[in-house]
Formats: structure tokens, sequence, C-alpha cells
């Protein structure tokens, strides 16, 4: 589809069907020691996973992991930077991508996903799929395409002192809709394979732009 094509220049590589989506699925048990969730329970959980599957880790695997509504998670304990809509002194971020590298399985590329149909994350009203589908759909594509282009923050992100120094091509390109009750992400219309979604654009380093497509 033309929109994953937007990464071929910072990648280098113009195929098709580069990127695809496991099918398998395992099962895992695993009990935080303390609430909210942390980026390192998200490591466990994401090591638990890859191990489990035994598939090749590098760079040739992304993980994702979705948590349900309701379920806060931080960086770390001490100092509150998180997902958390019940708690908006704490509240900076709608979902991240990471990386990690265990002595056993190597390194892993993962996101963090929280339940995104909620204040400060949803997508506008009246998209094609409904604002919880589409909602998850636009953050998760952010992600995706960063975690392609950026995989462990030493990539493509904005070095210019220009007021948005360390955004990522997502980033650049998150564009919100202001209302008189409320505040929603504003995606872009796109096709995958005949069917209509809504997700934000990424910034085109070739066009110097905001664009769904190279």
């Amino acid at each position: 589809m033309p929109f994953i094509h937007v990464v071929d220049q910072y990648t280098s590589s113009t195929a098709d069907d580069r990127y695809t989506v496991a099918g398998t699925h395992v099962m895992i048990n695993y009990k935080p020691n303390a609430a909210p969730f942390t980026d390192a329970d998200m490591r466990a959980i994401v090591h638990a996973v890859a191990a489990a599957l035994g598939t090749p880790n590098g760079y040739s695997n992304e993980f994702h992991v979705f948590l349900p509504p309701g379920q806060d998670e931080c960086f770390n304990l001490g100092f509150k930077v998180c997902y958390s809509p019940d708690d908006l002194k704490t509240f900076f971020f709608c979902a991240y991508h990471s990386s990690a590298d265990f002595g056993d399985i190597g390194h892993v590329l993962y996101s963090v996903e929280p339940f995104q149909d909620n204040f400060g994350c949803s997508s506008r009203p009246g998209t094609p799929n409904g604002q919880l589908a589409d909602s998850t759909n636009n953050v998760l594509s952010h992600e995706v395409f960063e975690t392609i282009t950026d995989p462990d923050g030493t990539a493509w992100w904005n070095s210019l002192d220009n007021g948005i120094f360390g955004e990522e091509i997502g980033d650049e390109c998150s564009f919100l809709l202001f209302t008189q009750t409320a505040v929603f992400f504003d995606p872009s219309d796109v096709t995958l394979h005949g069917k209509s979604y809504v997700a934000q654009p990424e910034y085109n380093n070739n066009q110097h732009a905001c664009t769904t497509s190279p």
C-alpha cells in the first residue's frame, strides 16, 4: 500500500509486502510487583512473549503490548511520566515505542499501546470504523512508523532547534482537532487493501511535508 512506502526513503528499501503481521499466539502469566504498570513490566511481558514464540528478534520483528481500559502505565514509579487519564497531573503520553537487550534472546523492539478511546487519545468522531477501533489504528500506526524509522532513538528524529527538537516522523504530524468540549487527534483518511481507515500522516523528508504516500 502507498502509505507504508513513506518509510522507503528512511530504510533504503522499496519492496512491497516486507512488513507482515504474524498469526502466532501464545499465552503467558505475569503478575506485576506494583500498580500502575511500568516500562519494566512491559519489557518483562515482551521478553516472555518473544521467548515463548522463539521467533528471530533483532530488527526483524516488532512486539506491541495492548492494555485494557482503565490500566495506567508509567515509565517508572519514581518519575511519574505516564498514560493516566484518571490522573491528569501525570498524563503525558498515549503510547510509545522502545527497544531492549536481553541476554538470552537479544535485541527486541516493542511498543506499548494503552487504551486509546478516551480523553486525550481519541480520534475525531465520524471515522470509518468508529472511534474505538480508529483511535487504536491511528496511534498504532504512529508507533509502527516510528519503530521502523527510529527503532532505538538513534536514527530519524528532528535535530534542529526549531521547536520540535527530538520529534520523530509521527510526532511532527500528529495533528489535533479542537472543539468546544474536547480535543481529538485529527488523522487522515487512508485506504488499505480496499478498506477505509484513519491514520495520521507521517513526515516525508523528500517532500518536507506530512503525507500518507511517498
